[in-house]
């Protein structure tokens, strides 16, 4: 066998001469460890096992907290969304307007009726039966415009008293009937007789009175 050349020898050599230095010199660093027989375990704090046996106690119940804290969440996303398009939506805006107080109806005191009907009767039994229907009527319209507040005036009309909103129907039908049976007698030039002077009187005495002695 032929040895290797003078040069070669020279170039290993130097090279573990090298190796053994660096080799040395790690050895000496005392920041890294070589002998792993000192190592000491670390000690676990004391509230780790009581904790690790109260994850295991409640983990059947996980599962529950789980989906419990997503159906939480849908609830809370769902309440924004129907909020924020209740918001959006239209409202109807409530009317502000103060409901009107009802007004009053016309009926006459069963005290002014009766003198009425006896100032009226008395020039029925006179033989002037236009008369006492006109009465009846001009001092009924007399008594609404006190009882009322309201201005009508003595001519007022069958057509008129029959628009009068504060007379009840009966009221209403009641002296649009005497009002047509003055007209008849004051522009037709006819003159009321006995029976339909009463026809207006009873109409009168029923509305008035009702019911009460005539």
């Amino acid at each position: 066998m032929q040895a290797p050349p003078q040069g070669q020898e020279v170039v290993a050599t130097s090279a573990r001469d090298h190796l053994a230095a660096a080799h040395a010199a790690m050895l000496r660093d005392h920041q890294l460890q070589f002998r792993f027989t000192e190592f000491a375990p670390v000690e676990r704090p004391r509230w780790v096992g009581p904790a690790s046996e109260f994850l295991r106690a409640i983990a059947p119940f996980l599962g529950y907290v789980f989906w419990g804290g997503v159906a939480l969440i849908v609830l809370v996303i769902a309440y924004a969304l129907f909020s924020e398009i209740r918001r959006r939506m239209p409202t109807r805006v409530e009317s502000t307007v103060a409901p009107t107080p009802p007004t009053p109806s016309y009926r006459p005191t069963a005290a002014k009726a009766r003198a009425l009907l006896e100032e009226a009767d008395r020039l029925a039994r006179e033989g002037h039966y236009g008369e006492a229907t006109r009465i009846l009527l001009h001092r009924s319209i007399e008594d609404f415009e006190d009882v009322l507040k309201i201005a009508i005036g003595p001519a007022l009309t069958s057509r008129e008293i029959a628009r009068l909103d504060r007379l009840s129907p009966q009221g209403r039908a009641t002296f649009s009937g005497i009002a047509t049976a003055v007209e008849r007698s004051l522009f037709g030039g006819r003159t009321l007789t006995p029976s339909q002077y009463n026809e207006c009187r009873e109409a009168y005495a029923a509305f008035a009175l009702q019911g009460g002695r005539r």
